[in-house]
């Protein structure tokens, strides 16, 4: 699974930081800073609905199912 949050909040506002995203919608900046850099193993369904009301679009906009590619 893929986070789109890096492209959300670049297409909301060019210099929307995490630490901003943080503070207008009250969720902790490393929970932000995780999903950014797609470094999460689980995601819980508070913060999805923050994220969808704050850049009002659905779960499918946030998160994207992408194939991960096997190291040999």
């Amino acid at each position: 699974m893929y986070c789109r949050l890096a492209v959300l909040m670049m297409e909301k506002d060019t210099r929307l930081s995490q630490r901003e995203l943080s503070r207008r919608t009250g969720l902790s900046v490393t929970a932000i800073n995780r999903l950014h850099n797609n470094e999460f193993d689980r995601v819980d369904a508070a913060t999805i609905n923050t994220l969808c009301n704050y850049f009002n679009c659905e779960v499918g906009d946030l998160f994207v199912m992408k194939e991960v590619e096997e190291i040999t």
